[in-house]
């Protein structure tokens, strides 16, 4: 099994890093100080080194110049974003680096990997597991039937950070506080019903981003039409179906 040192923040990225690459290679994590690197690559010899800088405001360009010294035949991969490759473009334009930007999925990840190390990339049926992102984004689930809640949470758990709220009242003090990147909000709950809710949010200047997908049991054309009317971002006829939802999520986070 080949290994790899993977160096950065210890944190929720870095831990989701170690469970990917953890079974199909041996992962060692390090701190992102240079005398700790130094040491662990002594110790563990590791055929490929990982930096992670999400996370790290300003990463040591020292850590690289030695890479480059002393490691010159290891090959080490950068998982960061616009202004950290900006920090460090010089070494990651050098061959012996490559980079991933965030966000990252399972899939290219473990494809690069087996790429540097002299392997081929692979799919999601290769290493059997779903091409999601290593972050989860965070899905607000808004309906007054605990049961419905309590079904849709158990479908999304495994890809995003699940809130529920039980009304739409709730759901906008929750909002703030929470800071979901995408809601499934019922259109006909007692109360303050979805469209109400709906309105509230697009009035406010910190919610009014947030994409919503309306849930909606009526499926005759005309109820379609009221629904649609007040432009959310989808619709999901109940019962809910896990594929359609995961697609429909999935669809409107990446344009974000």
């Amino acid at each position: 099994m080949k290994k790899i040192l993977l160096i950065g923040e210890l944190g929720e990225i870095v831990r989701s890093l170690n469970e990917c690459l953890t079974g199909t290679f041996q992962v060692q994590i390090c701190s992102e100080q240079i005398e700790n690197i130094q040491a662990m690559v002594k110790i563990t010899k590791p055929d490929m080194i990982i930096i992670c800088q999400i996370g790290v405001e300003d990463i040591d360009s020292a850590i690289f110049t030695w890479l480059q010294e002393k490691c010159s035949k290891t090959p080490v991969l950068g998982i960061t974003t616009n202004d950290g490759w900006k920090q460090c473009r010089e070494f990651y334009k050098s061959e012996q680096f490559d980079v991933l930007f965030r966000p990252v999925t399972r899939n290219e990840l473990l494809g690069k990997c087996h790429d540097l190390l002299g392997g081929k990339s692979g799919n999601s049926e290769e290493y059997g597991i779903y091409d999601m992102p290593l972050e989860k984004k965070k899905i607000m689930i808004v309906d007054d039937s605990a049961l419905l809640l309590r079904n849709m949470k158990s479908m999304l758990e495994k890809y995003y950070k699940i809130c529920l709220a039980k009304s739409g009242e709730q759901a906008l003090n929750m909002i703030p506080k929470e800071n979901p990147d995408l809601i499934l909000l019922d259109y006909e709950m007692d109360g303050m019903d979805g469209k109400s809710t709906f309105e509230a949010m697009k009035a406010d200047e910190d919610m009014k981003w947030i994409p919503v997908v309306f849930l909606t049991s009526i499926a005759d054309r005309k109820s379609i039409y009221e629904v649609l009317k007040s432009k959310p971002d989808g619709y999901i006829l109940k019962p809910p179906d896990e594929e359609k939802i995961r697609a429909t999520i999935q669809e409107i986070l990446e344009k974000e």
